[in-house]
């Protein structure tokens, strides 16, 4: 079953990544598409609660909240990053948000590792840095800043998420999706709506909605895997395949083309995936 459910992730991730990239190639808004995402989410997680069951629990809707407001900050630093920094080595960076929960995990859960996982540790880590890898210049302090805070709003996204399942193991899953979900789209929405020039550009469009569902998926099954896996392997595993699986796609749908070190780097990320199972 956790097989199956890593591949769903994978999918849901890779899958709404794609549609990202279509939608932003056609110079789409990315308020609209992030207000569009949150309603897509929010209508996913509402038919999952109808059929299994919605409770009011305060403390998932703390958890939710808050894991909402960080995952806008990152939505925007990220876009900052991006806007005036080199596209590569910000992808780089915030993949290795990985990083903070791996460490947790060891330090703080109590969680150990195997020497083949260490090694498997290593050859992720390469994997992502050969994936993302360009020569590229022309970034600056505001950048770094920017890139970084990226980095930490992704790890502190995933604590929230294995903090949650520490204290409420298996429950309460949908009801702190669904909070995150409706706190994306009310911070969003206020944005734009004391925004002129944001509020203009916002309507509805099927990529949004569709990605949203996608997104809520893939955080549901992290979220319903955080629950049983060790974090020093959930969230590196979610991290290096989403990775590949994204240039897999951006090489047969987008004909972007892999250099060497690209390819070395999908053969360490396959390599890792092995290692960190065994």
């Amino acid at each position: 079953m956790t097989p199956i459910l890593y591949l769903l992730n994978v999918f849901c991730s890779s899958g709404q990544s794609v549609l990202s990239k279509r939608f932003a190639s056609k110079g789409g808004s990315s308020a609209s598409y992030n207000i569009n995402k949150a309603i897509g989410g929010i209508g996913g997680l509402l038919i999952l609660g109808i059929a299994s069951g919605l409770n009011f629990h305060i403390e998932s809707i703390i958890f939710g909240v808050s894991y909402g407001a960080f995952l806008c900050a990152s939505m925007h630093t990220g876009f900052k990053a991006l806007s005036i920094g080199p596209m590569a080595l910000t992808s780089i960076i915030a993949s290795f948000s990985l990083i903070i929960p791996f460490i947790f995990g060891i330090t703080v859960w109590g969680e150990t590792l195997s020497i083949s996982s260490i090694i498997g540790t290593v050859l992720l880590i390469a994997a992502i840095f050969l994936l993302n890898f360009r020569k590229e210049g022309g970034f600056s302090l505001k950048w770094a800043f920017y890139a970084f805070a990226t980095l930490g709003a992704n790890g502190i996204c995933s604590l929230i998420q294995k903090y949650h399942q520490i204290y409420f193991p298996q429950q309460y899953r949908t009801e702190f999706m669904l909070a995150a979900f409706v706190t994306v789209l009310l911070i969003f929405s206020v944005i734009s709506l004391f925004n002129i020039e944001i509020r203009q550009t916002v309507n509805i469009n099927i990529s949004g909605l569709v990605s949203g569902i996608m997104n809520c998926c893939a955080d549901y099954i992290v979220l319903y895997l955080a629950a049983t896996e060790k974090a020093s392997i959930l969230f590196p595993m979610v991290s290096v395949c989403k990775v590949i699986a994204v240039w897999i796609l951006g090489r047969f749908m987008f004909k972007e083309k892999l250099k060497i070190l690209q390819i070395i780097g999908l053969l360490s990320g396959i390599v890792s995936i092995v290692l960190l199972n065994i």
